[in-house]
């Protein structure tokens, strides 16, 4: 009997050696929460445990798939711990995830004896059954300029994906790339279905995954990889057919300038930006900005109110919140009820009007500028709104993604 005792003791103090700590696996946690938030998966790798998995997907294309998620992720307001369960596999965290509409979703994030990442379930219903390691492949060049054309205001470039030219939007405010699934369909084995992020109408769908053998832009370019797909016959009244949506993710390494007279986008070597404007004779002026999630947000001045305004080429007018005419009355002109387009559920009915935007210390006047719900910027990124197409139509631009800068360019 004593011995029983005693052996019973030394597996209850083995097991209690072992036991994982909640206060260590908490913080790692929630920087994958923060990650997801952000839309921003860089430094995600060294919190996982090496044979970290996506449900049977295994390292190291689990890694890839998870980083995939973090980019697309729907919007979050915030998060709660709502429990831990200690078993056999593992320590695993339960979080409550908010979202702007009220509504609640469920994370899981499983962890080892190391206190590293076993498993990670941001989206419940997810499901892939097959995926390829994603390849991004830089140009050797310091310049690459990028044909782009109007559409309903809105910047249209043409990348070539499995060698077929396809039109697709030049949008900063997407996270990542997402193709049509009008004109792809889903070609790999298993599939995704979920969120696919918050647009300034709504939150879009996730239909499935594409396999792009290559998809390039001016040299720019992806290979082998899996690409979300969703339904963007929303974006097509513009009178164009719409390929996709050109995300951040596909040139973030790059700064970014915008010349809407000359209808062109160059992408630049950030190391060398500053030579190559210098070449050209350009007079800049440089304005810091703050990194917003994957947004890059300025403090601007709207009526002479301020304001903190997140860059997005996929803002056709500029954006503010629904109850700004009420607030700030004298600061808009010839108000008018319209309706908004864009990725998500159709169309939002919302009021326009002019106003006077100050950025850098110029002064934009006649802005148009809707007034929506801007909630899920306010709430996950505290952010005002968005200024875009209606400053470009104005001002060549260049932004900076690696310094946190934009040069207003003369």
């Amino acid at each position: 009997m004593k011995k029983s005792i005693i052996t019973m003791m030394l597996a209850l103090a083995a097991i209690a050696g072992q036991a994982q700590d909640v206060n260590t696996c908490r913080p790692i946690a929630e920087r994958i929460l923060t990650a997801a938030q952000d839309h921003t998966p860089d430094g995600i790798d060294e919190l996982l445990a090496t044979d970290f998995r996506f449900t049977n997907i295994k390292q190291p294309v689990a890694a890839k798939v998870l980083k995939q998620i973090i980019a697309q992720m729907p919007v979050m307001t915030g998060w709660e711990l709502a429990g831990t369960e200690q078993d056999s596999a593992g320590l695993m965290l339960r979080y409550t995830i908010k979202k702007p509409d009220s509504t609640t979703s469920e994370a899981t994030i499983l962890f080892n004896a190391d206190n590293l990442v076993l498993e990670a379930n941001l989206l419940p219903g997810i499901s892939l059954g097959k995926a390829t390691p994603t390849a991004k492949a830089q140009p050797e060049v310091s310049m690459v300029c990028i044909p782009m054309h109007r559409y309903g205001g809105l910047p249209i470039v043409t990348v070539t994906i499995d060698g077929q030219p396809c039109n697709m939007f030049f949008d900063s405010g997407a996270p990542g790339v997402i193709l049509n699934s009008k004109y792809f369909d889903h070609n790999i084995n298993g599939q995704v279905m979920g969120n696919g992020g918050h647009g300034a109408v709504g939150t879009g769908t996730v239909n499935g995954m594409h396999h792009v053998k290559l998809m390039d832009m001016g040299g720019v370019s992806l290979s082998e990889t899996d690409i979300m797909t969703s339904d963007l016959s929303n974006l097509e009244t513009v009178g164009v057919a719409v390929h996709g949506i050109l995300g951040q993710s596909f040139y973030k390494e790059f700064d970014v300038l915008f010349d809407f007279k000359r209808g062109e986008i160059v992408l630049l070597n950030p190391d060398s930006t500053y030579q190559w404007l210098m070449n050209e004779g350009y007079r800049c002026q440089t304005v810091s900005g703050v990194k917003k999630g994957h947004l890059l947000a300025f403090e601007c001045e709207v009526g002479g109110t301020p304001v903190v305004l997140a860059f997005d080429s996929g803002a056709q007018t500029n954006l503010l919140a629904s109850d700004w005419p009420q607030q700030h009355p004298s600061s808009v002109k010839g108000i008018k009820n319209d309706h908004l387009i864009g990725y998500g559920d159709g169309r939002a009915s919302i009021t326009k009007g002019k106003t006077t935007l100050t950025l850098g210390g110029r002064t934009f006047k006649k802005q148009q500028t809707a007034f929506s719900d801007v909630s899920h910027l306010k709430e996950s990124k505290s952010i005002d709104g968005l200024f875009g197409c209606e400053v470009l139509d104005k001002q060549k631009l260049l932004i900076s993604y690696k310094c946190q800068e934009l040069i207003l360019i003369d």
